[in-house]
This record gives structure tokens, sequence and C-alpha cells, in this order.
């Protein structure tokens, strides 16, 4: 009725926040059919216009349906996909592309895509290797990669092949409720990615061409959706961070935590993601140039999530590589092992392969050795004692979050518990360390002290840890 708004009455309310993005395809389906679409082209039989450009190129000619029978225009065309650097976006009036994810008149799904199934099944109707240069859908397959586990909060995937309330990634579907879900469309915007890599800035790192137009959550002004993001960061926070509800856990290591508190760059120490970290000492800078992996990061660069957070698949790549965190075969998405909630057993040797996360961008030679002699390239000489020559010390358990546990060599968390940065420290006393120092929940304060204790300006720690008491202990040249 005139005068009425357009939704009302029986009209669902997902319809209604469908209603804005359904119209968007459906004005770009009807610009393109006047503008000179043909029944072929409107089927996606036909390769992009525009060939010189090299967006939208077909693998193979599409098939042709000259005798009429309908056979080849309806059915999406799954071996023929659009191959181009970018064959997401920059779209002019007379193509083609369109119809290789809509249809205008057989649509079976929302917002005319051709797939009914869930969003991941149109995805990888290219993605699977045969129309696009990524597998992501192997990537899904990998039997190497464990199943989430919400109990244990042992999470391996972004479940992009699990049903879900997603409608688009335009709509924060987020703010404030526990809504855990990553359908494709949450990271990218299908219409507007392109093939351009990831851009470090003393800033943090510019979201790459894959996440070109995608929403999020900005650090500054804190917690405020942001259409589209800037940095990469920003769509981990619409996620990872107190803009949404996240999964609450009462034991430690199994916290998820507030990851735009953690990277605040007031704190006293996080990795360097929003900006420099506040290590500008020549022992880091020789750590860092010992990496296995990123030795090209300095005490003045930013990192990325995906540095950490990534594809574990990735031969050698580069720090601005395409790195999407899919899946992964080690626990919390890591792009390599990290050892950080199970203790080492009385006689357990030190074993590298346990903190291959670490080495990633730290050199291990300060780890390779028990010698106590002060290094280069370490702010504490006793790393590599602690990680090696302290077996069969302690009488404790093999539980990171159990007071007094611990019973033979140390492992990194025990020192170093949350990773991101000290904010969150379980101990209060420690969360305004600097160097990434705060104690597990394992180590025990000493008689009278709130919290294990440390200073860089005496050099000390006071505490009692695997049995041995440091009241205190001094690491001093």
């Amino acid at each position: 009725m005139k005068g009425q708004p357009m939704f009302q009455g029986r009209v669902s309310a997902t319809l209604r926040r469908v209603a804005p993005v359904f119209a968007g395809f459906a004005i770009v389906v009807a610009v393109a059919a006047i503008a000179g679409w043909n029944g072929a082209a409107a089927a996606g039989l036909s390769g992009r216009e525009d060939a010189a450009s090299g967006i939208g190129a077909w693998h193979d000619a599409p098939p042709v349906d000259a005798a009429g029978t309908g056979t080849g225009s309806r059915a999406p065309q799954t071996q023929q996909q659009l191959a181009g650097s970018d064959p997401h976006g920059a779209y002019t009036l007379t193509t083609s592309s369109c119809a290789a994810c809509h249809r205008s008149h057989t649509a079976p799904a929302d917002t005319l895509l051709t797939e009914s199934a869930r969003e991941g099944a149109l995805c990888f109707s290219c993605h699977d290797g045969t129309g696009a240069n990524s597998n992501v859908q192997a990537q899904y397959t990998d039997v190497n990669v464990p199943a989430n586990n919400a109990a244990t909060s042992s999470f391996y995937s972004h479940p992009a092949t699990s049903p879900s309330s997603h409608i688009s990634g335009l709509v924060d579907e987020f703010a404030g409720v526990l809504n855990r879900h990553s359908a494709c469309a949450d990271c990218h915007n299908p219409h507007t990615m392109n093939s351009t890599l990831a851009v470090g800035t003393s800033s943090g790192w510019r979201a790459s061409g894959a996440l070109a137009g995608s929403a999020g959550v900005s650090a500054s002004p804190a917690y405020t959706w942001t259409d589209p993001i800037v940095y990469e960061d920003e769509l981990c926070y619409k996620c990872h961070s107190g803009y949404t509800t996240l999964l609450s856990y009462s034991k430690e290591s199994y916290k998820k935590t507030d990851k735009l508190v953690e990277f605040d760059t007031a704190n006293a120490s996080y990795h360097p993601i929003e900006a420099a970290g506040k290590n500008t000492t020549s022992q880091l800078a020789a750590s860092l140039a010992g990496g296995s992996r990123w030795n090209t990061f300095t005490t003045g660069s930013t990192v990325r999530c995906v540095n950490c957070h990534g594809d574990y698949r990735a031969a050698s790549p580069a720090a601005n590589a395409r790195l999407a965190p899919h899946t992964s075969r080690y626990r919390g998405l890591l792009i390599a092992n990290y050892r950080d909630r199970d203790l080492k057993s009385s006689s357990q040797a030190y074993a590298a392969a346990d903190f291959a996360l670490c080495y990633l961008c730290h050199s291990q030679a300060p780890f390779s050795t028990t010698s106590e002699d002060p290094r280069a390239d370490t702010n504490f000489r006793y790393h590599g004692k602690h990680l090696r020559g302290i077996s069969n010390e302690g009488g404790g358990g093999l539980d990171i979050d159990t007071l007094g546990a611990g019973q033979g060599n140390a492992i990194c968390a025990e020192c170093h518990y949350r990773t991101h940065s000290t904010k969150l420290a379980p101990w209060a006393g420690n969360q305004d360390y600097a160097r990434g120092v705060n104690f597990a929940p394992n180590v025990r304060p000493i008689v009278g002290e709130a919290a294990p204790l440390w200073s860089p300006v005496t050099q000390t720690c006071t505490l009692t840890c695997h049995g041995e008491k440091h009241d205190p202990e001094s690491y001093a040249p």
C-alpha cells in the first residue's frame, strides 16, 4: 500500500536483514540485462568481455546450447570457473561474470545464488583447485586437521562448512551476542576481492586484496564497526574481542581473551600488531635476526595475526604472503606447533619442535645450550638452563593451570603465559610487566606475596617454580 514500509506483516526479521543485500544483487542483474546480456550470458556461458584485463577469463570455452535444449544454460558450470587474477571484482555493465555465482530467474538460494546449500558449497565450486588457483576445499578435508572441540577450548578450523545463522558479511551479526560462526563471506567480500598482498606499516598490516571490502571492528576508536576494514586485525576483532560475546571457560588456559585489550598500545608489553613493540634492545634485535622463517622483522616492525595463526602447509612463505587461517593441524589454528598446556614429565628432554612457533621469529640458539653465560641474542641468560637443564626437578603434576605443578624441564609458557600481551595475565601482579613476562598458574608466589614476581630493574625473580624457591634469584650478568 502506498506510504507503507516495504517490509511488514509476516515478513521475517531475517528477510528484513537480507533485503538490502538481495536488492543490491537484483540491481546488478537488472542493469547488466539492460546493458545487453543475452540468454547465454545470463546463464554464465560466455567469458567476460573485458578479456584484455585478465579478469573473469574462463579456463576453457564454456558449452553453447545451440540446440536450445536448456541443458547448457541452467546448471552451474562447475568446471568452467573464473580464473583471472581478480575474478571477484572490477566488473563492467556488460560483464557476464556475475552469472558464475548468480541466476536472475532460477536461483535456488537467497541473494540469487546458484547453490542452495551452505555458502561454502558455492565457493568450493571454484576454490577446489578446478577453477581458482587456491584449493581451499582441500584444507577442509585435510586428514591431519582434528575436529574442533569446544569442551576443551581446542579449535583447529574456522568452520566454514558447518551450518550457521550467517546472513551476510556486511551485516553486523556479532555485536554483544554469542554467535560463533565463520562463513566464507564473514571474512571475504566476493565482489571486491583482488590479488594484492598485505602491506606492513608502523600502524599494523593493511588488509590484503583477499579481505578487500570486508567489514570488521576498529581498534581506534575501539569497538567500532568499520566497513570496510583498513587493517587485517580489524577483521579478527569482529569475532575475537569484547565487541562480541566470547566463549566462557573457568580453566585459565582455555579462556578466550579480548584481543583488543591485549593489543592496546598503551600496554606495557604486547606482540606488535597495532604498533611496533616496546622492547628495542639489541638482544631482541639479534633474536629476531635469527628466526627460522620471519627473520626480516626488526624491533621496529609490526606483525600480522596470520604470522602465528595461519596456513601451516605454506612452504617458506614471505611475511606478506596469503596465509589464511582456514584450518590447521595445530590447536589455535597456529602455523606451527606450540606446547603451552602440558608440562614436561620428569625425564622428558628438550625438543625444539615443542616451540616451533616461537622459533619462526626468535632465534633458537639461546635454548640450544645450558650455558649460563651472557649472550648477545637474549636478555635472559638462563633460557637454555630452564628448557634443557632442570629435568627431575619438582614433584608436581603436568597441568600448567595447577598451582605447584612441574617436575622437569620448563616450557616457554611458564614464564610467558599470555603470549599476545601481559595485560590479561592470570596473576594481577604481572599485568604491567614488560618483555612478555607473565607467569603461568603453576608458578607459586613466595609466602607474603600475592603473585610470582619479576623485576627487570634488579634482574631478579621472586617465586617458587618446579619446587625451587627463588627469594629472590638474580639473573644479572
